[in-house]
């Protein structure tokens, strides 16, 4: 499916400020419209999955969704098409994260999820290397309208994996008690507290494409590094998961934060396409240090009982911050140009880890967990 999604990603807002001639600020609206709708259904999809005591079904909505849903991009000649369609992408997406997340940190010993979400991530980003590298390959063939129709086939053959493939657990289906933010343990919601305050100094990629094609890269360029940059991530997330297991989960998560900080002051800072390129390696690797390492160490903060709609709860109120943070990204970059937009993303990644480090100085994890 990373094939399928990552051979329409970074052509998104070429094709909006290109093709269609849309601004920056409709790009940071579709955007943030897209992950906050993802989020929206998270703790949805994370509650049905707990309730019936299943994840499988709810993967195959989630990735068969958006499977079905090219044929919307491919023929957009308005912005209200590609809104559409990325809206009911990530519908597709927000059924299926909470129950995948869940099912992965069932079938892992404990002490061992830094490298169970690492290889995870690896994974991911292979498909998201591959996707790109055949974008990069196909646009002077077919076009950006052309990309999207052919994206459709690896979408397919996902959905067959996920049916003849896919196994878990077998559960019980029972009631579960209301949701209540109250329920959950002090270290749950201080996390949650870090990542809404990093999440609001977020910014999509599509941003990070943008600013290399700012910095003097072409288009097809721009693909190309952003497919370096899914290499590099798939090929650290692994050895990054392995060291998060080693020395500790949130060591790990405060250095991506800090990370994330020092990249995106480099991008305000930057002024010539190398220099773009080389934070954009660097962000790779805060990518593999970070997002393999929260998710595991959110998975340690969580009941067994209520897990995908733990995960839900935490990846939808993420995800409802991502549309101010995308909107208000581009009306940065549109009304004082992309330095101030990035130094803001930067200062707010600095912060979080403040708030990461104080906190963590004052909780501490159950016995037994990292």
């Amino acid at each position: 499916m990373d094939i399928a999604s990552e051979m329409v990603y970074p052509l998104l807002p070429l094709f909006m400020t290109g093709s269609l001639g849309l601004g920056k600020e409709i790009v940071g609206l579709v955007e943030g419209v897209a992950e906050a709708t993802s989020s929206l259904f998270k703790v949805a999809g994370g509650r049905i999955s707990d309730r019936i005591a299943a994840r499988k079904p709810l993967l195959l909505a989630g990735y068969g969704t958006p499977a079905l849903l090219r044929p919307i991009l491919a023929l957009a000649t308005a912005s209200w098409h590609v809104l559409a369609y990325r809206f009911l992408d990530r519908v597709g997406k927000g059924l299926r994260t909470a129950p995948r997340d869940a099912l992965l940190a069932e079938v892992t010993p404990k002490g061992q999820y830094g490298r169970a979400y690492g290889l995870h991530r690896a994974m991911d980003s292979v498909g998201a290397t591959i996707g790109p590298l055949l974008a990069f390959a196909l646009l002077p063939l077919v076009g950006f309208r052309g990309v999207f129709w052919l994206s459709a086939i690896p979408a397919a053959l996902a959905v067959l994996v996920i049916v003849f493939a896919v196994r878990e657990k077998g559960g019980i289906a029972r009631p579960l008690p209301p949701l209540r933010f109250s329920n959950f343990s002090p270290q749950y919601r201080h996390f949650l507290l870090v990542t809404g305050v990093f999440t609001l100094g977020l910014s999509s990629n599509a941003f990070l494409i943008l600013r290399l094609t700012d910095l003097g890269l072409s288009d097809a360029q721009a693909t190309l590094a952003y497919t370096g940059y899914n290499l590099l991530y798939a090929l650290s997330s692994y050895p990054l998961g392995l060291l998060a297991d080693r020395f500790g989960l949130r060591r790990m998560v405060a250095a991506g934060l800090a990370l994330y900080a020092l990249v995106y002051l480099g991008l305000g800072l930057s002024s010539q396409a190398w220099q773009g390129i080389a934070l954009f390696g660097l962000y790779a690797l805060y990518s593999a240090a970070f997002e393999g390492s929260s998710r595991a160490y959110l998975a340690t903060l969580i009941p067994p009982t209520e897990k995908a709609s733990a995960i839900g709860f935490y990846h939808t109120l993420m995800g409802l911050l991502l549309f101010p943070a995308s909107l208000l990204f581009g009306l940065l970059w549109e009304g004082f140009g992309a330095p101030v937009a990035f130094f803001f993303g930067s200062s707010m990644a600095a912060f979080a880890l403040l708030i990461f480090l104080q906190g963590s100085a004052r909780h501490k994890l159950p016995v037994g967990l990292p």
